[in-house]
């Protein structure tokens, strides 16, 4: 996979459970229907993935369910991270990655680790990996922030950390990031609500979750924002905002598990510690859906 490649869209994709716990295949079967084809690379396992509770034996099943279903547009990146350095090059080593484009780490958590301690972690694993590696820097659950003079070292340093996904709400980290980052590293937005400020300055897409329930909506959004068509891009960006507000306020992965499940696409099962969202949230989001697909329907008759 080139690096130009991770331009544009990915979905962090859910894990689908059955009432006995199990990953339930045939709902992911179903949203390969709608995802496939249409975004540029599906992430497995990241946070929306609930990739704390998935065992090792489990991630490479689905490894291999992934690579032999999805087509040749939409590529396979792979989340392995955690806050021990070893313990992830152990499983990176562990695991058969073929057919699997890149490997998602997110920041070492609960640990606070030094700004060098970040990056002596991601040199580790870089060195280790036969695949490229995406940082991810998401404080909001790490607590920990990758500050923008050691995400310019990874770009500059680590030959083999080719991207960043940025989810934090700090444009102007983002954009001394942009600013002063190589031509070959690319930058994408980890937050949906954000993703068209943040390619409207540079960034060069987006790891999406609400791409999962309309991601031909979020992939003309990300399309038209990266050729510069700003105005329209706006306009998907703005019929889908009032979901994804509601989203982050419901928590992820619960609330998009809701919304796939108002679909038809998945059951809500959750693996412990996460459990269903309240009924009466539910409620809302149910509402929130069929408006969303009203304002998506009066600006693009082709959606559904």
């Amino acid at each position: 996979m080139s690096i130009k490649q991770f331009n544009g869209l990915g979905v962090a994709i859910v894990t689908p459970f059955d009432s006995d716990g199990n990953i339930n295949y045939d709902s992911w079967d179903i949203m390969l229907k709608t995802i496939n084809d249409v975004v540029d690379y599906i992430v497995l396992f990241g946070t929306t993935g609930e990739s704390p509770v998935i065992e090792l034996d489990e991630k490479q099943e689905a490894i291999k369910y992934f690579t032999e279903h999805l087509s040749g547009k939409t590529e396979l990146v792979v989340g392995i991270g955690g806050n021990n350095t070893k313990k992830v090059i152990q499983e990176i080593n562990k695991l058969d990655l073929k057919g699997v484009s890149a490997i998602l780490s997110v920041c070492p958590y609960y640990n606070k680790p030094s700004q060098e301690g970040i990056f002596a972690h991601y040199k580790a694993i870089s060195e280790a990996s036969p695949l490229p590696i995406i940082a991810y820097n998401v404080p909001g659950r790490t607590v920990i922030n990758i500050e923008a003079k050691t995400s310019l070292r990874l770009a500059n340093e680590l030959e083999n950390v080719v991207a960043l996904k940025e989810a934090t709400a700090d444009l102007d980290q983002l954009m001394s990031i942009l600013n002063e980052r190589p031509d070959n590293f690319t930058v994408l937005c980890g937050d949906d609500a954000l993703a068209l400020s943040f390619m409207s300055v540079g960034a060069d897409g987006v790891i999406s979750v609400i791409a999962n329930a309309f991601p031909r909506a979020f992939a003309k959004m990300t399309a038209f924002a990266l050729e510069g068509n700003i105005e329209i891009a706006r306009q998907y960006h703005y019929a889908l905002l009032p979901l994804m507000h509601t989203l982050l306020k419901m928590g992820n992965p619960a609330g998009i598990k809701a919304v796939l499940t108002i679909m038809g696409r998945i059951n809500e099962y959750f693996r412990l510690p996460l459990v269903p969202i309240s009924r009466e949230n539910y409620k809302i989001l149910e509402k929130e859906v069929e408006n969303t697909i009203k304002k998506l329907s009066i600006i693009d008759s082709d959606l559904f």
